[in-house]
C-alpha cells in the first residue's frame, strides 16, 4: 500500500475545481519543471543520437581497409575548425552567464544571451565556408564520410537551438517594446514566462557545446 507521500503530486498542481467554474491557470512551476526534464530527456536522446557517429568513427579507424581510413587530402581546414569550437565554447558561456543572470532577476540577461546566438550563427556559418573550402566530400572515404555526416546533423542541432535561443530573446525584445497595459497576469510579468524556456534553452546548448568539442577532438585532432 502507497505512503501518504507517494500520494502526493511531485510539485504544485492546477487545483480541483467545481463542474462549471471556470479552470484556474497553471502554476508557474508545472511547466517549468515539464521544461527541465523535457530538455535533460532531449539531451539523453541526442547522446545516444551522435554516438553512433563516435562508434563509427573508431571502427571504421581500427578496420582501415587497405589503409585507406584516411587519405592525405580529406584533413579538414584546421584553422576553420578551431574558429568553429571556440565560437560555440564562447556561445555556451555567454548563454550560461545569460542564465544565471536571469535567475537573480537581471535585465542585463538580454545582452549575453543574443551575444551567444550571434557566435552560434557564426559557428554554423563558418562550417557551411568550411564545406565550401574542403577538397573532399561524404564519398571521398571512410574518414570523410563520417565527418560530413556527423558535422552535418551537429549543424542541424546547433541551427535548431540557435532557433530556441532567439525565441527566448525575441521574445523579451517584445514584451520590453510593448510591455503588457495591464499589471496583472503572465504577460504582465514576461520574464516570469521566459526563465523556463531560458533554462532549458541554455542547458540544452551548453551541453550541445560540449559534445561540440568532443566532436572537433575527434574529428580534427586524433
Amino acid at each position: 500500500m502507497a505512503s501518504e507521500s507517494e500520494k502526493l503530486p511531485l510539485g504544485l498542481m492546477v487545483p480541483p475545481v467545481a463542474a462549471g467554474v471556470d479552470i484556474p491557470p497553471e502554476p508557474p512551476d508545472v511547466g517549468a519543471r515539464t521544461l527541465s526534464v523535457a530538455a535533460r530527456l532531449l539531451a539523453g536522446a541526442t547522446i545516444f543520437f551522435f554516438l553512433a557517429f563516435v562508434f563509427a568513427y573508431f571502427y571504421l579507424r581500427s578496420l582501415n581497409v587497405e589503409h585507406l581510413w584516411r587519405a592525405p587530402h580529406t584533413n579538414p581546414d584546421q584553422g576553420l575548425g578551431a574558429g568553429f569550437v571556440a565560437c560555440i565554447v564562447l556561445s555556451a558561456l555567454l548563454a550560461f552567464f545569460a542564465g544565471r543572470r536571469m535567475k537573480t532577476a537581471s535585465p542585463g540577461w538580454l545582452a549575453p544571451a543574443a551575444g551567444s546566438l550571434l557566435l552560434g550563427l557564426v559557428a554554423i556559418a563558418l562550417q557551411c565556408i568550411e564545406y565550401t573550402q574542403q577538397p573532399f566530400g561524404p564519398a571521398s572515404g571512410a574518414y570523410a564520410s563520417v565527418f560530413c555526416v556527423w558535422t552535418g546533423m551537429y549543424l542541424i542541432a546547433a541551427l535548431a537551438t540557435m532557433y530556441w535561443l532567439e525565441t527566448q530573446v525575441a521574445t523579451e525584445l517584445r514584451a520590453r517594446r510593448a510591455p503588457a497595459a495591464k499589471a496583472e497576469g503572465d504577460i504582465a510579468e514576461a520574464d516570469r514566462l521566459i526563465a523556463p524556456g531560458l533554462d532549458a534553452a541554455v542547458f540544452y546548448w551548453v551541453f550541445l557545446a560540449a559534445l561540440g568539442v568532443i566532436a572537433y577532438v575527434i574529428l580534427y585532432l586524433l
